[in-house]
């Protein structure tokens, strides 16, 4: 199963402040995360105490939505129990801040959240009661909801990196990051120990990826100090843009522009995740989209289309064309699908009468529909071009 982690939405309210984005950077998120939805199997929704993520999706899409995406397995939520901080100094009656204080305090200090605070129907509750939702509906909808909650980390992984990051800067490892070993790590100045802050951040995110085999879209190929231990990180960000490569050659947008054009919305996912071939699609996507180039996975792409167009050309399937077009029997299915048998409105059986005069049409159409089905992602593409065009597009 290819499962994403999705922490685009939250970047933490661990002091009680909640994100505060754009309405540009809203349908950003909102645009990848409908692609994210089509592309890969399950996400994993990265939220805080305070449960901003929930919160956002509930305010965007609608309650009714998120419950049906996270009823049907589609995502699921994890509370980032980890916890890295750094002090910003002393503010002032004037409203100037002093800076002097921090350099008695560590640059970076790592921790957990309490017992309390990971608790998933704790967590459920400070996000519904932002909405207006009678008490028995709220209590219904935590109930439902809690079974989607995962723990990802432990309660040691957020002071471990931030031990990791502080003995590689004393070590002079981050000097390629921008923070070369001058000077004694409580010496860092504010915008030194931010830099260090988001970097420790960084690095705990990626821990947690590649602790639990996750996909992610963030590139983490910049940190050296750690290559080995972060390498199994699935590349999704290589996958989205190899599928706007082929959807390049199929003269359609890509998913996100698609959705910033108002031609589909997170709802229609229930409909595109079930097209014909979707599973397929998602699963060949992701095995050879990864790692290979655009070049390379368009040339996948195109092989596919070319290898069942050239189906008939085989020694296989020049015995069923002449098999259909000068007398089926009921050795048919045994040619093709070994004792599944034959596709006949519908129902698969064996064929025990000749299938005279059917002609090219009928085989075209018993390739593309009963020997290709799940085996070409041109399927896919195919239909979703389709309904593309149904919504008037």
């Amino acid at each position: 199963m290819n499962i994403l982690y999705n922490n685009s939405i939250c970047n933490s309210s661990i002091l009680g402040f909640y994100p505060k984005f754009t309405k540009d950077q809203e349908q950003q998120i909102l645009a990848t995360f409908f692609e994210q939805l089509i592309l890969f199997d399950n996400i994993v929704i990265s939220t805080d105490k305070d449960n901003f993520s929930l919160i956002f999706l509930i305010s965007k899409l609608g309650l009714e939505t998120v419950e049906r995406l996270i009823r049907s397995g589609y995502i699921k939520f994890s509370i980032k129990s980890a916890i890295i901080v750094t002090g910003t100094g002393r503010r002032r009656e004037d409203g100037s801040i002093d800076e002097s204080v921090i350099y008695s305090q560590p640059p970076i200090v790592g921790g957990v959240l309490g017992d309390e605070e990971l608790k998933p129907e704790r967590n459920i509750l400070k996000a519904l009661s932002r909405f207006d939702i009678d008490k028995k509906t709220r209590n219904k909808l935590i109930d439902k909801i809690a079974p989607s909650y995962l723990s990802t980390d432990n309660m040691k992984i957020g002071v471990d990196t931030t031990d990791f990051i502080l003995n590689s800067y004393e070590n002079n490892h981050l000097e390629q990051l921008g923070l070369p070993f001058t000077k004694d790590p409580n010496d860092l100045n504010l915008e030194e120990r931010g830099r260090l802050l988001d970097l420790a951040n960084s690095i705990l995110e990626a821990g947690i990826i590649a602790k639990n085999g996750f996909k992610s879209y963030n590139n983490y190929g910049e940190f050296e100090i750690a290559e080995k231990s972060f390498e199994n990180i699935g590349k999704a960000y290589n996958i989205s843009t190899n599928v706007s490569e082929i959807l390049k050659i199929e003269n359609t947008p890509d998913l996100r522009q698609i959705y910033l054009n108002n031609q589909f919305e997170v709802e229609d996912i229930f409909k595109l995740r079930h097209l014909k071939t979707a599973k397929y699609f998602r699963k060949w996507i992701n095995e050879v989209g990864e790692n290979a180039n655009s070049a390379e996975v368009t040339e996948a792409y195109l092989a596919e289309i070319k290898e069942a167009k050239s189906f008939f050309n085989t020694t296989k399937g020049k015995i069923i064309k002449n098999t259909l077009m000068y007398g089926a029997t009921s050795g048919l299915g045994l040619l093709i699908a070994g004792q599944i048998g034959a596709l006949v409105g519908g129902v698969i059986k064996p064929i025990v009468e000749p299938a005279v005069d059917y002609g090219l049409g009928l085989i075209e159409e018993f390739t593309v529909d009963g020997l290709f089905a799940g085996k070409t992602p041109k399927i896919y593409i195919d239909k979703f071009k389709d309904e593309l065009k149904q919504n008037g597009t």
